[in-house]
């Protein structure tokens, strides 16, 4: 599956939510834009990994993780 098209589906559902003037809109938004990071990590086989989702996972500071939840300082900082 392409990585581009499930990036884009995950932040319209995140910016719905967002926007969702129900709970339970809300709660249907997230948990889709929950299902798409699942399958974005899934399909990155590990290597981008949403920040929320990073208590699932064991800490390997070694690994070639292209995105994750630690933070850098910027050249602007």
């Amino acid at each position: 599956m392409d990585l581009n098209y499930l990036f884009l589906r995950q932040q319209v559902e995140r910016s719905l939510a967002a926007a969702a003037k129900s709970r339970a809109a809300r709660a249907a938004h997230e948990a889709m834009a929950r299902g798409y990071e699942l399958a974005i990590e899934r399909e990155s086989r590990g290597r981008i990994v949403f920040p929320w989702h990073r208590e699932k996972l064991v800490s390997d500071p070694g690994s070639d993780q292209l995105i994750s939840a630690t933070q850098t300082r910027s050249a602007s900082s």
